[in-house]
């Protein structure tokens, strides 16, 4: 499984304008697990934006978003989509929406397992050597 960690609050908000129509996709496969992403993460991140006072349209949430196959179809309001996904996710919906702005919630830090026990353990850590 691939380990993300959530960015600050204050990073993501800065990226954002009060104009701004938001849209907050989430991965629901090993974002979920580490507790970065899934529909709990999205609603809270939605919650404090609308304190906020931004104006979030939708949310919504993808099997995998590193398969381009389950969102190749999504219909994604507003200008700006805040991604609940690790690199391979911001990717695709980089690449299926280039007119939107896209805002990463997520960093991607490397290859990791779960237990048995409900831990997770960083494997390999990612450099940003191949980045795209």
């Amino acid at each position: 499984m691939i380990i993300t960690e959530q960015k600050p609050y204050g990073m993501i908000r800065t990226q954002l304008t009060k104009e701004d129509k938001i849209s907050i996709v989430s991965c629901n496969t090993c974002v979920r697990i580490c507790e970065t992403g899934g529909e709990k993460a999205m609603n809270e991140l939605a919650d404090k934006l609308s304190k906020d006072g931004f104006t979030v349209l939708n949310k919504d949430l993808i099997g995998a978003a590193c398969d381009f196959d389950q969102i190749k179809d999504k219909k994604v309001g507003g200008n700006a989509i805040i991604v609940l996904a690790c690199d391979a996710g911001i990717y695709n919906l980089k690449k299926l929406f280039p007119e939107k702005k896209i805002i990463p919630a997520l960093d991607t830090i490397g290859l990791g397992v779960w237990d048995e026990k409900g831990d997770i353990t960083l494997i390999k850590s990612f450099s940003d050597k191949n980045e795209r």
